[in-house]
């Protein structure tokens, strides 16, 4: 998984602003017969995964932790607030 580097600079914003463990990725449900990846800034659960992106705390769920591997989170901010992109996961058919 890669974290560009403007995507890094928000979340370390964020994280710092709400006092936050790390960015969470976690399985969100079935969305087309695949698992959909959520995206939460919180604290690590039982069975996640624990690494260190771009100098940015990371915890998968194990449960899709395999469909991190080719990711890449993308960040801007917007007159709304940051915006983050998740690139990289399987085409759905539906």
């Amino acid at each position: 998984m890669k974290i560009t580097d403007q995507a890094r600079d928000l979340l370390n914003q964020i994280l710092e602003d709400e006092d936050a463990g790390c960015l969470r990725l976690f399985f969100a449900g079935y969305g087309c017969g695949e698992p959909d990846i959520g995206m939460t800034i919180g604290e690590p659960e039982g069975d996640d995964e624990l690494h260190h992106i771009n100098s940015i705390p990371v915890a998968i769920d194990s449960r899709i932790a395999h469909m991190t591997e080719t990711l890449t989170i993308e960040g801007k901010q917007t007159m709304e607030g940051p915006k983050f992109q998740l690139l990289g996961l399987p085409e759905k058919d539906c």
